[in-house]
């Protein structure tokens, strides 16, 4: 198929991202995110209803403070902690099935065995050791922010099998004979990874309990401070850039899009002064994590991928996008992004690295520079988790128009900046899309 470039950028990107995707890695990773889109989606309307509708600190119970005392709230709250807990927060034990199964596919082993072997290495490395709780997990590392470790666990495992067992035979009916067979062939592959799984599970215990360093990070951005406003400015985009990052790779970031992290200290400096002044005017720190990153960088959830889902619904004729897109604007609206991370998927996925980092960056640099000069005041106050993006620093300011205008603004530059990178992306599907080796047996 031969496709038009608008100019060397783009047809630089696109050739890049085409090489790329014809690693094997890449196109396993790809293929894992698809499949465990379904469930990172149906996750993220269950954690609208978690964090929005019934959380203690969400955007509705603050509105309707009442309801949190009625009997049906409390039978809605149990059931969607189990409905989460076995979707979006067990969405890693799903990838790494997927991993290890595309990996020992390819090479031609025994793809359910590895996939089942997969499940268990991992829930033996998540398995806390606790006398008090018996039957108990790491629940950080089943959830999103175990995806990265997932995969690369899943592929690795599926490495394991094509180096200790044989191909499997095929066969044009099963037959208990032919499970057995089947059976004794991964064996050692499976012995061999279930031990690694162990050796791997005591180290991780280790490290959950002396601070990991994801931890010590989060840490470092609540607690450090600078004197000057513009060092603060600094550190908040450093540690900005590194929750994208980290974010885009499947890991976990210092700071949270439902900002449900720790106030830091500068933070907690600002809702003083306004408390007492009655004012977010001239507030004493105006560049912090509240009144930049969860402020303008979040739209939509970490990425501002608001302005992506605008973007494929303005410019992209590709059926696949304009669905994800439609399902994923209600929760991106509270600033839940899962299912479009994984649909669409922007997870490693080259095309959208820049855009993805640049339109957050942009926004806080545009923001610094207009609190600056005044012409809006920072956001200092608290602001219930899961309110919606555009609306953060309209309430975080009490009110301040604005705030609210320049956020608009804010939403208009991050879909400016995703509208060329979303065609790069459908020519990039045009010439060899990833989701049509899904149907392949």
């Amino acid at each position: 198929m031969k496709v038009q470039f608008q100019n060397k950028f783009e047809k630089g990107l696109v050739l890049t991202t085409l090489k790329i995707q014809k690693l094997l890695i890449y196109r396993i990773i790809q293929k894992t995110l698809l499949l465990i889109f379904p469930f990172a989606l149906f996750g993220s309307f269950i954690k609208i209803i978690q964090t929005v509708v019934i959380g203690k600190e969400g955007f509705l119970t603050d509105i309707f403070p009442d309801i949190t005392n009625d009997l049906i709230y409390r039978q809605i709250e149990d059931i969607s902690t189990g409905l989460y807990n076995l979707s979006l927060g067990w969405i890693s034990v799903i990838a790494i099935f997927g991993a290890a199964k595309y990996t020992a596919k390819h090479f031609r082993r025994d793809d359910q065995l590895a996939g089942i072997t997969a499940i268990s290495a991992y829930l033996i490395i998540d398995y806390t050791y606790s006398k008090v709780q018996p039957y108990s997990f790491h629940p950080q590392l089943l959830g999103l922010r175990g995806l990265l470790f997932a995969i690369i666990l899943g592929i690795f495992i599926g490495w394991i099998f094509k180096k200790t067992s044989r191909p499997i035979p095929e066969h044009s009916q099963v037959s208990t004979k032919n499970v057995l067979d089947r059976s004794f062939i991964s064996a050692k592959s499976i012995v061999i990874s279930l031990v690694i799984a162990m050796i791997i599970s005591i180290l991780v215990n280790i490290t959950y309990y002396i601070n990991a360093p994801n931890n010590y990070v989060s840490a470092l951005a609540s607690q450090y401070s600078s004197k000057s406003n513009w060092g603060q400015f600094f550190k908040t985009i450093i540690f900005s850039l590194y929750t994208l990052v980290m974010s885009f790779l499947g890991w976990s970031g210092a700071y949270s899009s439902l900002g449900v992290e720790k106030m830091d200290a500068l933070s907690t400096v600002n809702l003083n002064y306004a408390l007492d002044k009655h004012t977010a005017w001239n507030a004493p720190n105006p560049f912090t994590s509240s009144s930049l990153y969860h402020a303008f960088a979040t739209f939509g959830g970490t990425g501002a991928v608001l302005g992506l889902i605008i973007a494929i619904l303005i410019v992209a004729k590709d059926q696949d996008f304009q669905t994800v897109a439609r399902w994923a604007i209600i929760p991106s609206l509270f600033n839940i992004s899962s299912g479009l991370m994984t649909g669409i998927p922007i997870l490693f996925n080259v095309i959208f690295l820049i855009p993805f980092i640049l339109a957050p960056m942009v926004n806080m640099t545009l923001a610094a520079l207009v609190i600056q000069l005044h012409l809006m005041p920072p956001s200092v106050y608290p602001v219930p988790i899961g309110t919606p993006g555009p609306l953060i620093a309209f309430i975080g300011t009490n009110g301040s128009w604005q705030a609210l205008g320049f956020s608009i603004l804010a939403i208009i530059i991050s879909v400016c900046i995703y509208i060329p990178f979303v065609k790069m992306a459908i020519k990039v599907k045009e010439l060899d899309n990833l989701a049509l080796e899904e149907g392949e047996h």
